[in-house]
């Protein structure tokens, strides 16, 4: 056994240039892990004002994600490592080493791997845990002494996911020794690609799978249908690009090939010879990055966009400082509540007070005002109205005006155009005899609003009975309450208090007392947990993408470095030779971009309709941060561009021989 651990050790030192980045993938991989875990662990200290059960459900699902990328990533990465090392292997078997020896030295090299993997990612797992404790406690406003988890449960879960990769790589490296014959680890290496066909249904498939996707996302504008066929598109968009990278991709080679004037030239020549006989392994990897860049983009960019909007999202779903309902009808709540808060040195800048039933979604279908229970099926969203009813006297006691209606005249207000000049509630016709442009204080959300006025309580409480057809006229009335929107001055800590002390004081209904300020800390706790994870995943994605085009360029470069030589031999100068390189690179390594940009550009009204559930309908503010996430990004791929391309030109340049310039 010494032997193999010396001979292990040997081929590890001997390909360094493989398995050092194998290594540092899997040491990071694991780090991400860790930080994950160890985001979970701490739950209850990150998130106990806002709740550890979303945080803990939160953290939890981004460490299923990151267990299940890394099970991909290192197959990828072991994939290629074994492929490079297939002649190494074939001359070991034909010296005498039989499958059980060959199955035993890469035991071990995963054995030496795995340790190396445990130490390292250990390491770089506690700092950066540290770290991104440090920063998410601080966006928090947690205390930061509180004992943070480097938890000993996360470290073990962390190096037990680690195991089990080594461990699915050995059984995948067994299942691979036992199928291969000698003569094939010999052969199979330098074995070249018969020229690919077209594939027409996977292209015409691809195609249609692709223009379906991108279909959905520019014909779907509710935000809930949005949501629940955002990952069928995402389907068919993956789908699509992996279709066309390889049978499309194929299929335009064949076509330059062609042209002439395109196909007879040095460069052009070679990188179409190349490529066509390479692109159907060479259009999966493209795929991968392509999808890889998309998601980055659309995490960060949303994730950033949540972040950097919480003052939309909170003035959205709390228009007022402090809003609550009375038991009763309370003539003196105002001036207790106004004398509370002078106890937290808080100013009560204005108090506006509402009496009316609780607002309830609806359905407007032409002129008609239906109950959500009346319709049969799925609630049609798109003509869905949050509908507030209110008597003239109430609507002129919250808004300081004087209007009147008689008979079976109505006011109304709606965030959404309404054209029509009757409203039909139950078997009643109401004339809109009065339009008001705005309503104070009211909720912006992604629902459109329709306030309506009657001249009297019954006509309200029939058109209420109508819309809640289960409940009688005295229920409804035992439904109405008075509630009290309030503008406040003062710090940001005493109006918490404030809310604090009014939920205790009894002035108002359990459960009714709503704050800006405390849902501004809530948001925050939320928003900052979905940056953090975008910012994991981005950078869990980034790595994905950097390990993909690094293989692919060593592949690329152990592939091509014999035919360089061959066309040195008959005459292809080294600027030549570096002219055809960059060309074959930028055909390789940008189009992934490309796509994923236009990827993205599909993709961010989709995603934008689904952020108007969180309350963020600023469709600028969504596409300038996506554009800066886009060009910020741009800027790192071609960085990895640039350091990969490096690692290709000098594997094929590096045994050319001595040529004219």
């Amino acid at each position: 056994m010494k032997f193999y651990f010396k001979l292990a050790a040997t081929n590890l030192k001997a390909d360094r240039r493989l398995f050092v980045p194998f290594v540092i993938t899997t040491s990071f991989l694991m780090a991400i892990n860790l930080i994950m875990l160890n985001a979970y662990a701490s739950s209850d200290v990150l998130f106990s004002e806002f709740g550890a059960s979303a945080g803990r459900s939160l953290f939890m699902f981004g460490s299923v994600i990151t267990a299940i990328i890394s099970v991909i990533l290192v197959i990828y990465a072991n994939n290629f490592l074994r492929k490079q090392r297939i002649r190494q292997l074939g001359l070991y078997n034909i010296i005498g080493f039989g499958k059980g020896e060959l199955s035993k030295m890469m035991a071990i090299e995963k054995l030496l791997l795995l340790l190396t993997t445990l130490l390292l990612g250990g390491a770089l797992g506690t700092v950066l845990s540290r770290i991104s404790y440090l920063t998410l406690a601080k966006t928090l406003h947690v205390n930061h002494h509180l004992a943070f988890g480097l938890s000993q449960k996360a470290f073990s879960i962390a190096g037990m996911i680690t195991i089990g990769l080594f461990i699915i790589l050995m059984f995948i490296d067994e299942i691979w020794l036992i199928r291969k014959q000698p003569i094939d680890l010999v052969r199979e290496q330098s074995a070249g690609e018969r020229e690919p066909k077209i594939a027409w249904f996977t292209l015409i498939f691809s195609l249609v799978c692709l223009i379906a996707g991108y279909t959905l996302a520019v014909v779907i504008t509710n935000p809930l249908e949005a949501m629940s066929m955002f990952f069928f598109a995402v389907i068919l968009v993956i789908t699509g690009t992996y279709g066309l990278f390889t049978s499309g991709s194929v299929f335009v080679l064949k076509w330059l090939r062609r042209r002439q004037n395109y196909y007879y030239q040095p460069k052009h020549f070679i990188n179409v010879s190349n490529l066509l006989y390479r692109m159907q392994q060479n259009g999966a990897g493209l795929a991968s990055i392509a999808i890889l860049v998309t998601m980055t983009l659309i995490t960060l960019a949303t994730t950033a966009t949540l972040f950097f909007g919480i003052n939309e999202i909170v003035n959205a779903q709390t228009p007022v400082d402090l809003s609550y309902s009375l038991k009763t009808n309370d003539a003196d709540a105002a001036n207790r509540v106004t004398e509370l808060a002078k106890t937290h040195h808080v100013h009560v800048r204005s108090i506006r007070t509402f009496s009316g039933p609780s607002s309830t979604l609806a359905l407007l279908e032409k002129n008609r005002l239906n109950s959500q229970s009346s319709i049969n099926g799925p609630f049609g969203f798109d003509n869905a109205r949050s509908v507030q009813l209110m008597t003239i006297a109430n609507y002129n006691r919250y808004t300081g005006q004087s209007r009147s209606l008689n008979g079976n005249n109505i006011l109304i207000y709606t965030s959404n155009h309404y054209a029509g000049n009757t409203l039909i509630i139950g078997k009643q016709s109401y004339h809109v005899a009065t339009r008001v442009s705005s309503f104070p204080n009211a909720p912006k959300t992604f629902i459109p609003n329709l306030f309506v006025a009657f001249p009297s309580e019954t006509q309200m409480l029939a058109a209420l009975h109508h819309l809640y057809p289960k409940k009688t006229l005295a229920e409804l009335k035992t439904d109405v309450t008075t509630n009290q929107d309030l503008m406040l001055s003062g710090s940001h800590a005493n109006q918490t208090k404030l809310y604090q002390d009014l939920n205790k004081s009894g002035i108002a209904l359990p459960d009714t007392v709503q704050s800006r300020a405390v849902n501004y800390d809530d948001t925050t706790s939320m928003m900052s947990s979905f940056l953090f994870l975008g910012i994991v995943f981005g950078v869990t994605f980034i790595l994905a993408t950097l390990l993909i085009l690094y293989y692919k360029q060593l592949a690329e470069g152990y592939a091509d470095e014999r035919r360089y030589t061959i066309l040195q031999r008959v005459g292809l100068s080294l600027r030549e030779v570096r002219s055809t390189i960059n060309s074959q690179l930028l055909m390789l390594f940008y189009l992934p971009l490309v796509v994923a940009a236009i990827h993205v550009g599909f993709a961010l009204p989709f995603v934008q309709r689904i952020m108007m559930l969180f309350g963020l309908p600023d469709w600028q503010f969504f596409l300038t941060v996506s554009l800066i996430t886009l060009a910020i990004f741009a800027v790192i791929y071609v960085l990895m561009y640039r350091l990969t391309g490096n690692v290709y030109y000098r594997i094929v340049s590096r045994r050319q021989p001595t040529s004219r310039r």
